[in-house]
């Protein structure tokens, strides 16, 4: 069991690199600090100059701008959802969550924000609510192998075998490649004396 929660947290870790908006292409930070000198109400440049200092692992900042980009416009769910990957980077999982739940409120068809809380809550043990949340994600993007395999992992931990396998497989049938996915379906068939 010790093995899904690493999985878990490794897939947690992954988060911050899969799930950031794109930042516009050529903008440094130093230009993004000049548009929010001349627009200081300008939220889009703090949460793009936010996205780079990420970037560069600049995380203090990064908060700083996500945060800023929240004050000016609260309905930013996107700042929220990425300011929660970066708390969820520093191991402060509650306030991801708050953060994750506060992008869902503003926009409860946002995936990511889903399937990030979900993993907060896988590696806080609460694994209906991961389950729950990764059920929320798959709905809104039935294409997400690793909301597949998450919650797939979850259900393992539940002991839910036959639930399991059934997403193993699907993440399997949406990416054929995905090796964990692989390797836990094979695993699961075994716990259930598959051979």
């Amino acid at each position: 069991m010790k093995k899904r929660t690493v999985l878990l947290i490794a897939l947690a870790l992954l988060v911050g690199l899969t799930v950031y908006a794109q930042t516009q292409p050529g903008l440094s930070i130093e230009e993004y600090t000049r548009i929010i000198q001349r627009n200081p109400n300008d939220a889009e440049a703090y949460y793009n100059r936010g996205i780079a200092h990420e970037h560069i692992n600049n995380i203090d900042q990064a908060i700083a701008d996500f945060t800023q980009a929240i004050r000016i416009n609260p309905d930013h769910a996107s700042a929220y959802n990425n300011r929660g990957v970066l708390y969820s980077d520093r191991k402060n999982i509650d306030q991801a969550i708050a953060d994750y739940t506060q992008a869902i409120r503003i926009n409860p068809n946002f995936a990511d924000a889903y399937y990030n809380r979900g993993l907060e809550h896988g590696l806080k043990g609460n694994l209906d609510q991961a389950i729950a949340d990764f059920t929320q994600a798959i709905r809104i993007n039935p294409n997400d192998a690793e909301a597949f395999f998450s919650r797939g992992i979850a259900h393992l931990e539940r002991n839910n075998l036959d639930q399991a396998i059934a997403d193993f497989e699907a993440a399997l049938r949406i990416n054929p490649n995905y090796a964990d996915a692989r390797q836990e379906l094979e695993e699961a068939r075994q716990m259930r004396g598959e051979r």
